[in-house]
């Protein structure tokens, strides 16, 4: 009698761990089954602009076109020497008004060392009351932080921080 219940409980175990192992190789396969083996044109173009990065006059000729950026009324703040570029805590604080009619519509922030220099784009209204901004960032290396914010009538104003990076957060230094 013992015999047959050690043979049933030892059946029940061995079904049991049977039919997990048959769920997971099927719950596999149905899972490479659902994606294309093949990347798309959309992931090999994005593949490669990663692999080449862009340049940052590039990409404000991209943002802003010809429209002239004044060095004014923007305070950027950021460490000088940051010890991880992983989280790199910046503040960007404008005095401009934000008058129902005259406001700061964006906050732009770029950082020139890294890949894909356009890292964030912050909106804003007039009920904002205020346009400030805090936030942490990621940089690859050592190099210029830019904010740049733009009005509801289109001027740009910026400020641009140089920050020294000993750790890189985006793949190096």
């Amino acid at each position: 009698m013992e015999q047959k219940r050690d043979d049933i409980v030892f059946s029940r175990r061995r079904f049991l761990k049977m039919a997990g192992t048959t769920c997971a190789s099927l719950l596999i396969t149905e899972s490479l089954l659902s994606f294309p083996s093949s990347t798309s044109a959309a992931e090999e173009k994005f593949k490669k602009e990663v692999a080449e990065g862009e340049n940052i006059n590039d990409t404000l000729k991209r943002l802003f076109g010809s429209r002239k950026i004044e060095i004014a009324n923007v305070d950027l703040k950021a460490p000088i020497i940051a010890e991880n570029g992983a989280v790199i805590p910046i503040t960007v604080i404008s005095d401009l008004p934000m008058d129902k009619d005259n406001y700061v519509k964006k906050i732009y922030i770029l950082v020139e060392g890294n890949l894909k220099p356009h890292i964030a784009t912050i909106d804003l209204a007039s009920v904002n009351g205020k346009a400030e901004f805090a936030m942490r960032i990621k940089m690859r290396k050592s190099s210029n932080v830019r904010a740049i914010v733009e009005t509801n009538g289109g001027k740009l104003y910026g400020d641009i921080k140089p920050v020294k990076v000993t750790i890189g957060g985006c793949g190096g230094l």
